[in-house]
């Protein structure tokens, strides 16, 4: 059965590492947040410090409606990984349903998985030049503004762990160990 895992956690938690390594193990597609935040963030310069985020919302939603259409698209063999940063709001709970409701439509088994980490190693990772690649937060001040914000709290079924600690094989072990 196809699997559509749902990595939810704040910046440099490891969602991207996680699902790489969930890839390589895996064979499933990778669909992180950047595909479609990239898309809308780096032509308005948002990246770069420009813009209002508020601005990019209906965007960014008309990209992820293409991006949940094409999924579902896809071959029903073939198992996906999500990630994204879900602050707690009514918007962002619809959306861990609508995941929830592309994997049953897919015929896929719905995996989320919360992560988490402590502050200061996030902040630590938050810096490494390698972010940069895909236009990712690396400033750590703007880390600390974003981790006083409440996380979407994690469904009942969730996998929970907390990353501070771990190598991304082994979260991926512990991920694959509990499906």
């Amino acid at each position: 059965m196809a699997l559509l895992f749902y990595l939810v956690g704040p910046p440099a938690v490891g969602k991207l590492t996680v699902a790489r390594e969930l890839e390589q193990r895996t064979g499933a597609i990778v669909v992180d947040n950047h595909l479609i935040n990239d898309s809308v963030f780096v032509p308005m310069a948002m990246h770069r410090g420009n813009g209002d985020l508020a601005v990019t919302d209906d965007l960014r939603r008309r990209v992820l409606d293409v991006v949940h259409e094409a999924t579902e698209l896809a071959p029903p063999s073939f198992s996906h990984v999500f990630t994204n940063w879900l602050p707690d709001e009514p918007e962002n709970e619809r959306l861990v349903h609508g995941k929830r409701d592309l994997a049953r439509r897919r015929g896929a088994r719905f995996v989320p998985v919360w992560l988490s980490a402590h502050p200061e190693v996030l902040a630590g990772r938050i810096v490494n030049p390698q972010r940069s690649v895909r236009a990712k937060l690396m400033d750590p001040e703007v880390l600390r503004d974003l981790l006083t914000i409440p996380q979407l709290p994690a469904p009942s079924d969730a996998i929970v762990l907390d990353t501070t600690d771990l190598e991304a094989h082994e979260v991926a072990d512990a991920i694959l160990a509990s499906v």
